[in-house]
């Protein structure tokens, strides 16, 4: 399984622990204990609960990566150092000057991690997650697709757990529902599917395909037929597995798991 950055799991993770960095820090402010009937707890006011109970809700947008998340983080990025000063000048006046700017400082650098381009580009961009990109596995098969147009015989050209890349087969365009048949061996993997992206190259011309909403016996069959591609040694390569591998040995009853029966 491809991760996702370190930067952005290392700061998802502090968000998500940040309330016992907090509680810890009031209590030294403050000279209370943390545990204990006479605890920093029982003296926090609702103020303080909602800052520490926002703290992992940013975290997993931190970490989701979405355009919510990011403009999540930057509004309570805003909230934290407003709040700081409100505390510092109205509420606690236990509180430092030096502590409270400290604060700002490192919520101002944070901030200024996720204001440079090339980290928050992927949370605008769903291209750009390369960690969310499932891996594809170049193949030749024959293939029928099923537009409002009528039927149209096509290559499979390469598949993933999400998606396909079939050639030039008739004329769609992106946005366009379809339902694709893949064959091979004596075996038949119905998916619905959505046309993403038209490829007007010469060396590949085509359509990628988006696979949509699939039953859960479709899924079992693309998934066994993935790990079939991916035990040949297809992943991400750049020729095609021979048509002879997948209905050769890799499907007899010396292989259970993937099996022609199996996927069918």
């Amino acid at each position: 399984m491809k991760k996702r950055p370190l930067s952005i799991v290392i700061i998802s993770l502090v968000y998500c622990f940040e309330p016992a960095g907090n509680l810890i820090q009031a209590a030294y402010v403050n000279r209370l204990p943390l545990l204990g009937e006479n605890s920093i707890v029982h003296h926090l006011i609702w103020s303080d609960w909602i800052i520490l109970a926002l703290f992992p809700v940013v975290a997993f947008g931190i970490y989701r990566v979405r355009k919510w998340g990011w403009y999540l983080f930057l509004s309570f990025s805003a909230l934290l150092i407003f709040y700081n000063l409100f505390v510092y000048f109205r509420l606690n006046p236990n509180y430092q000057l030096r502590t409270v700017i400290l604060f700002i400082l490192i919520i101002t650098a944070i901030t200024a991690v996720f204001l440079r381009k090339h980290v928050y580009a992927p949370y605008f961009n769903p291209r750009l997650r390369w960690w969310e990109v499932a891996s594809r596995y170049r193949v030749d098969l024959s293939a029928k697709l099923f537009t409002s147009e009528g039927v149209a015989d096509c290559q499979l050209l390469d598949i993933s757990s999400s998606g396909c890349f079939v050639n030039n087969c008739g004329n769609l365009k992106e946005g366009d529902n379809v339902w694709i048949v893949i064959r091979f061996s004596d075996t038949e993997i119905h998916c619905a599917g959505k046309v993403v992206r038209k490829s007007q190259q010469p060396q590949h011309p085509g359509y990628g395909i988006f696979f949509q909403t699939l039953p859960r016996q479709t899924r079992k069959k693309l998934k066994r037929f993935i790990s079939t591609l991916k035990s040949l040694g297809a992943q991400d390569r750049s020729d095609t597995v021979p048509v002879s591998q997948l209905i050769g040995p890799v499907f007899d009853n010396k292989h259970p798991s993937v099996n022609a029966s199996s996927v069918s």
